[in-house]
């Protein structure tokens, strides 16, 4: 059970209240009506009434993550599981998640030649994902070695 309020609490929360009423009546005489009613009032006492005593609202702050590539492939499987509830798509956000901050590494495969690229995490994923798909389309080495180089040459090339 909570506990009661002082007489004194509650004649100053009577007193907001007035305030507040009689201010969004007449707000050129609300102040000379309180002064009738409680002699010793304030003009500072009457604004103090006015303010509004809670807190302000808390903004929710962004992720600092929303400048890395995997993140809003991150955020789309989340969107996805939450729909289907599929554990799958789980597993890929968190998967996603855990890789976020660490660089792309792109292992090319030709035949018996590996070559293994390095890429900026802040890339976005889908223009990684396009670029595995561009290379593994090539037939050839110097293929390879020639959208390598387009995707190295402009930051968005695909």
């Amino acid at each position: 059970m909570s506990k009661p309020f002082t007489p004194e609490r509650l004649a100053n929360i009577r007193r907001i209240r007035k305030a507040r009423r009689l201010f969004k009546k007449i707000p050129l005489f609300a102040f000379a009506y309180m002064l009738e009613d409680i002699p010793d009032y304030t003009f500072k006492q009457f604004l103090d009434d006015l303010r509004i005593r809670r807190p302000g609202k808390k903004r929710k702050g962004k992720s600092f993550l929303c400048r890395y590539g995997r993140y809003w492939a991150m955020r789309e499987f989340i969107r996805l599981y939450d729909q289907t509830k599929d554990i799958a798509y789980a597993l890929k956000a968190q998967k996603l998640r855990n890789e976020m901050t660490k660089p792309y590494r792109l292992l090319v495969r030709y035949k018996n030649l590996y070559r293994e690229l390095y890429y900026s995490p802040l890339i976005p994923y889908s223009q990684i994902k396009e670029l595995s798909d561009h290379i593994n389309r090539c037939n050839n080495l110097n293929e390879v070695d020639k959208v390598i180089a387009d995707f190295d040459k402009y930051p968005h090339p695909y």
